[in-house]
């Protein structure tokens, strides 16, 4: 998935581990690769003024003061939601196909809920503020709180696997009778992965990664994550390349990759929410 829905995920669960237990100082929490393309994530919300224009106020400096500032004001779960943004409209260009640029695809945003039912959405902004940093940090991250109503937390772990098997099953079975190997390989090693099998296409040169918040999660929803993750090819179209198919073929190739679009974003979304704790 792209890097913003991977920081929120990273966000989100670390979020609902540190609310269920408050004394653990989740101390892998900085060294995910989520957060390395970025030199500085702040959090804060609008304060209106009788004059001028509403000034911006922060919250939290850090994520990990984010963390410690959902515990300090009662906040019991925070849940991630992906909305779409292509409407209904005909002519709009689906969520897919824009999902590789700068605030395209569909809205990743968490929304925190507290004990007497207030609720906040964070919405993250992306701005390329520091362009010549040698270390590659160049983004500053805001994620600006806004009041907002309590959310659904989408599909349940089992539900989503269901669908995005199913999805997965499809689209490589088109790939494949048109030849495109190396997206078959990738829907193959999302399959692996849902299921918990090993990765038939493991790079070799594959460096184990760091503990971080998918360890939290249960197995399943772990395979979940994973599996969503390996399928997410919605910012490379390039990997189509060379199609040269009849009208027809186009409508079952357009049909076939808004499945798992669809699927993969909710399996994102259930396999974060999952996190949450029960109350």
């Amino acid at each position: 998935m792209g890097g913003e829905g991977a920081q929120l995920a990273g966000l989100t669960i670390s979020a609902n581990h540190r609310i269920a237990c408050p004394g653990d100082p989740v101390g892998w929490f900085a060294t995910q690769c989520a957060f390395d393309p970025c030199a500085t994530i702040a959090f804060r919300t609008e304060a209106k003024r009788r004059i001028g224009k509403d000034r911006r106020v922060a919250v939290a400096l850090t994520p990990s003061d984010w963390l410690a500032a959902l515990v300090a004001t009662d906040v019991r779960r925070v849940t991630l939601c992906c909305t779409r943004q292509d409407g209904a409209e005909q002519d709009t260009i689906p969520d897919r196909l824009t999902a590789g640029f700068a605030g395209g695809g569909s809205l990743c945003l968490m929304i925190s809920e507290a004990a007497d039912g207030g609720a906040i959405r964070w919405t993250p902004g992306w701005r390329a503020a520091y362009p010549q940093a040698e270390d590659g940090r160049i983004w500053a991250v805001e994620c600006l709180a806004v009041p907002c109503a309590p959310v659904s937390t989408g599909p349940s772990v089992e539900l989503a696997t269901t669908r995005l098997a199913d999805s997965l099953s499809a689209i490589q079975t088109f790939a494949s009778q048109h030849h495109f190997e190396t997206i078959t390989a990738i829907f193959a090693s999302a399959r692996a992965l849902l299921v918990g099998d090993p990765d038939p296409h493991a790079d070799p040169r594959f460096v184990p990664r760091p503990p971080g918040p998918a360890d939290i999660l249960s197995a399943p929803a772990r395979q979940l994550l994973f599996a969503a993750q390996r399928a997410w090819t919605f910012d490379n179209l390039s990997l189509w390349r060379d199609q040269d198919f009849s009208q027809d073929t186009w409508r079952d190739y357009a049909r076939l990759s808004e499945r798992p679009y669809n699927d993969v974003t909710a399996a994102m979304t259930a396999a974060v929410n999952a996190s949450i704790p029960k109350l």
